[in-house]
Order: C-alpha cells, then structure tokens, then sequence
C-alpha cells in the first residue's frame, strides 16, 4: 500500500472523555519509577514489541495488576522457549491468532501490539493482512485451525467450535495446540483490560503496523494521542539472532522474579485446586483440563493475586457481585458458578447477586442494586467494561468519579474483569461444548 496523505490518516476518538483514562491519568506511575522497579522486565518487553506499552503504567498503579500481567504473559506464551524456536507451536501462528483474537475482540490498542508481535516473529505483512478474510488457500491447515480458534475463543459471547478444536488439536497434537489456545486465552485478559481503560496507543508501534492492518482498522479511542499526521515506516523486521542473543542476558533476572512472584503456587492438579480452594473458596476445575504446568501455576497465582484480602481496594465482595454481572453479560453459567462458589466467603448472598445478575441484563439507567454509592458505580463500570469491545461512555465515567471510586480500585476492578475473560476463554474451549 502507497504511503499516501490518506494512509495516513489516524482517526481519533469522538471524545477522550469516553474512557477511563481521565480519572486515572494524574496517578499514572512515572516511567522513572517502572524502571527503577521493574527494568528487566520493561528491557524483555522492549525487545518483543520494540516499546515499553503504556500499560504498564496504569497496571502499576495497583501493583498486583501489574505482577498479573507479567506472570501471565511469559508464561502464556512459554517464554523465552517460544522465542528461540525450542518446543512449543510455530511463534508465527501464535502471533496470527493473537491478531485474530484481537482484531475480533475489537480491541484496537492490542491489535496494534500484536499486529507488531507477529510480525516481529516472523509472520509476513501480506499474510498477516489476509488472516480476517482467511482464504484458505493461502494459509496451511495448521494456520486455518489456529485463526478459527482465536476467532471463535474473541467473540463474547463465545461461540461453540467443536470442529475448530478438533482440527487444531489433530494438527499439533494437545500440547502444541495448547500454546496456541493459551495465547487466544491470554488476550482476553489484554484485550479487555487495554480496551476497557482506554490506553493510549504508542505512535512507533502504529506508524509500523498501520500498512499491515488496512484501512478498515481506527485506534479509536486508544488513539487520542496520536498525530494525525504522522507517517507509517515499514513492518518491523523478523527476529534475526541478535535480538535472541540480547534476551539471553536478562533471562536469570527475570526469571528469579517471576519464581519470587509465584512462590508458594502448586502447578499440578489437584494440588492446585487444594490451593486455591484454601485461599479463595473455590478450586476452579478448569485448571485441570490444562496440560502444560507452567500455565496451571500462573493462573493460579494471578487468581491468587486477584483474591487477595489483603491487597484488595474495592473490596472482594465488590468483585465477587462484578463477577456475577460479567458472566451474565458474556453468558457463561459455569464462569457464573465459579464466582457464586466464593460468595460464602465474602459475606454476598444469593439475594445480591441474583440482584446484580438481573442488573447485568438490564438496559440504560436501570437502578443499580446496592445502597453503597462506590459499589453501586463498580457495578456500573462493570456492565459497561464486560462486553467486547466495552461501552464506557462520558456517563460511566461521570457516575465513577462522582462516587469517588479511586484510580487504584478502578484498575484493580478493571484488571479482575480480565482475569474473568481469561477464564471465560479458557473454560468455553476446554469445557463448553
């Protein structure tokens, strides 16, 4: 495509204030203190995507966010094997289906990261492009199979793929398939915490991917900051050894870090399930469907983290009644049953959260089902942060700040939003017909 004045277009939002971000950017962590803190990881996400996400500094705001996303995405993706071509699924047709689920899900801030991901993995432009009409002579069997995957593991609510996972498995086997489904999994925890904030895409990574990605793709209102202006620059180049070579050095740091985060977190079943049950009422039998340990444990300990008494803002009884509304909007009765296991625990009773069910199903200015005004604005945030991609509007926002609900409870709300979708991605295709 020709770098003319038109491809270069970049849409922005109607409104910023349609986003999460106005309550939020005065708290964002300085670049300063995520690198004092953090600067391995920050280093190895710099080598995958070429940026720093801005992400990173709104996780951060309530730290167990962020040590939510950094177990989950190593471990999801099976870095570094992944990377330097050691077991596991081709990294091209992750980074395939990790743009599918994106681009369905439409989550414009992660189909830019992952447009960028896969290209950086070796996935060529042209094909890339063509993933969204999928012709099927142009791509292998093996390739067919992850896009339906990720496609149908996106749509919320979710729809059944038994042929899909048949074939995908009948290609790679379960555990390589696994890979594969694990990454459509992993970004539904990106796509809707990145899609429900509102974070703000970095100009380097759009000016990269916006020939790949066509004229049919905005950034919307992760677009607010960019210029309008600005040009595109060619597709970032494949992984060649250099860039292996660089990761290298910083893999014993990291990966002490990641064992420091994950201490005490069993990876097999049913020790896992034991474990959870203790800490949080309920053992999550999806786990036991998954055949590669290092997943089980990592998302057991961001459950862990997510269900912390001690770390929570909001309150796990908010977030026990936000599960409930989350799993009515996307449909799922067993993610439902999931979140009422732990009710008990946390003092909800099935008087709330029927009444945060049927609250979830209601339209406009239905009256919220609770007298506490914060909790009443969660769920609020709630209905409109479940579908994908969200409906957070200037409303949404107003009715957030007028309840003064803090930048720290809005990310530790929104992140537990995720975590549900991860959940939801994971049980549909492992449990759900």
């Amino acid at each position: 495509m020709s770098d003319t004045p038109a491809d270069r277009v970049v849409d922005r939002p109607s409104s910023v204030e349609d986003t999460l971000v106005p309550l939020l950017r005065d708290q964002m962590v300085p670049w300063e203190t995520l690198e004092t803190r953090h600067r391995t990881m920050l280093e190895l996400v710099r080598l995958l995507l070429g940026v720093v996400p801005n992400c990173d500094r709104y996780l951060e705001m309530w730290p167990p966010a962020f040590r939510t996303y950094n177990v989950m995405v190593p471990n999801l993706l099976n870095l570094p094997f992944s990377l330097l071509g050691i077991g596991g699924a081709p990294a091209g047709v992750v980074g395939m289906s990790m743009y599918v689920a994106s681009r369905t899900a439409e989550c414009p801030y992660c189909s830019a990261h992952t447009c960028s991901f896969a290209l950086r993995r070796g996935a060529s432009p042209d094909r890339l492009a063509q993933t969204l009409v999928t012709d099927d002579a142009a791509f292998s069997r093996g390739e067919l199979a992850a896009i339906a995957v990720a496609r149908s593991l996106a749509c919320n609510p979710y729809e059944p793929a038994v042929a899909e996972r048949d074939a995908l498995t009948s290609v790679y086997g379960a555990k390589r398939a696994e890979w594969i489904v694990l990454d459509a999994v992993m970004m539904g925890f990106l796509n809707k915490f990145m899609d429900a904030i509102g974070v703000e895409l970095e100009p380097a990574v759009v000016a990269e991917v916006r020939t790949t990605m066509g004229r049919d793709w905005s950034p919307g209102k992760a677009g607010a900051t960019l210029d309008p202006r600005a040009a595109t620059q060619p597709p970032p180049p494949a992984d060649g050894l250099r860039t292996k070579l660089r990761i290298v050095p910083l893999l014993p740091a990291a990966l002490r870090t990641d064992a420091r985060w994950q201490r005490g977190v069993p990876s097999t079943w049913p020790a896992v399930g034991d474990f959870l049950r203790e800490r949080t009422g309920h053992d999550f039998p999806a786990l036991s469907r998954l055949h590669h340990r290092r997943a089980v444990r990592s998302v057991a300990t961001m459950l862990r983290e997510n269900l912390d008494p001690a770390s929570t803002v909001i309150g796990l009884d908010t977030k026990i009644l936000a599960g409930i509304v989350f799993a009515e909007v996307v449909a799922d009765e067993a993610l439902a049953g999931d979140v009422r296991a732990m009710a008990a625990r946390h003092a909800v009773t099935n008087v709330q959260m029927d009444a945060a069910a049927r609250f979830a199903r209601s339209e406009g200015d239905a009256a919220v089902p609770d007298e506490n005004p914060r909790r009443r604005a969660a769920l609020t945030l709630s209905r409109a942060a479940s579908p994908s991609p969200a409906r957070i509007d200037a409303a949404v926002v107003a009715t957030c700040r007028e309840a003064g609900l803090s930048a720290p409870a809005i990310v530790e709300l929104v992140c537990w939003l995720s975590v549900l979708q991860l959940l939801h991605r994971l049980s549909c295709f492992y449990t759900r017909p």
